[in-house]
């Protein structure tokens, strides 16, 4: 998922009267990531972690983060071979 505004991150956890790390602790990851979520930084996280964020900040998940579509890559090993693999963008 992608941050679509890491202002308004911060302001919702704020609302909900929450520190970065009572949020971190909550969704099950570090205050760093929390601070580099919300000062941009970390713009891309794990759909999990942003569902989290959403939930117990108690906003939709749409207002905060932006779903991304797969798409499919070709991937050069190094015996020259080529694979295609459905990854996230």
């Amino acid at each position: 998922m992608k941050v679509k505004s890491p202002e308004q991150v911060q302001r919702w956890r704020k609302r909900r009267g929450l520190t970065q790390d009572q949020l971190a602790y909550l969704t099950d990851c570090t205050q760093q990531t929390i601070s580099l979520i919300e000062t941009g930084k970390m713009s891309t996280l794990s759909e999990d972690l942003a569902l989290a964020i959403a939930r117990h900040v108690d906003c939709p998940w749409e207002d905060l983060f932006v779903a991304h579509e797969s798409t499919v890559v070709a991937i050069v090993t190094n015996d020259m071979q080529s694979d295609s693999r459905r990854i996230s963008a």
